[in-house]
């Protein structure tokens, strides 16, 4: 099950105001990172070297590469690279561009809720932004807020690198 929350939208049915970005939108989230389209202006986000993910410099891959990271932030097209970086305080720290050629979804970070007497309760949890992959036994029990995708086949690059793609 999905969590679902309201939006501010124009008269052509676009989402308008400041962006929070500490308040995922689950639906946009979901559905940017099922069709891999910029988090910020849902256009595709394919470049010529697969689709750019942004990362934190402490939580991104490391600068060799290989293993497989999964992450929940949607890719970003290259026109809303820089902007993102400027937006978002969490990646002005310090970041990372990674161009993947290959992704899957993998799981959602989520919830967890048990049926009491009362009726659904909220379970404690350790790590609130762990990922709960897909074929977890008890998924069926989590209240999914946002879509986590496994890149493979991805590069570590700088931002002056970015600009060579298309």
């Amino acid at each position: 099950m999905w969590a679902r929350c309201s939006q501010s939208l124009n008269a052509s049915g676009r989402p308008t105001g400041k962006p929070q970005w500490r308040l995922v939108n689950p639906t946009r989230q979901r559905r940017a990172m099922q069709q891999l389209r910029c988090q910020i202006s849902f256009c595709p986000a394919e470049t010529s070297r697969g689709y750019v993910f942004l990362a934190g410099a402490e939580e991104g891959p490391s600068c060799h590469g290989g293993e497989p990271v999964r992450t929940a932030q949607p890719p970003v097209c290259l026109k809303h690279v820089r902007p993102s970086l400027e937006l978002c305080k969490h990646l002005r720290k310090g970041h990372l561009a990674s161009p993947a050629r290959a992704t899957s979804t993998w799981g959602v970070i989520d919830s967890r809720y048990s049926l009491t007497v009362t009726g659904l309760q909220p379970l404690p949890t350790e790590d609130d932004d762990a990922p709960v992959e897909y074929g977890h036994p008890q998924l069926g029990w989590f209240l999914a807020s946002q879509l986590v995708r496994e890149l493979r086949d991805y590069e570590v690059i700088s931002l002056d690198d970015l600009a060579a793609l298309t």
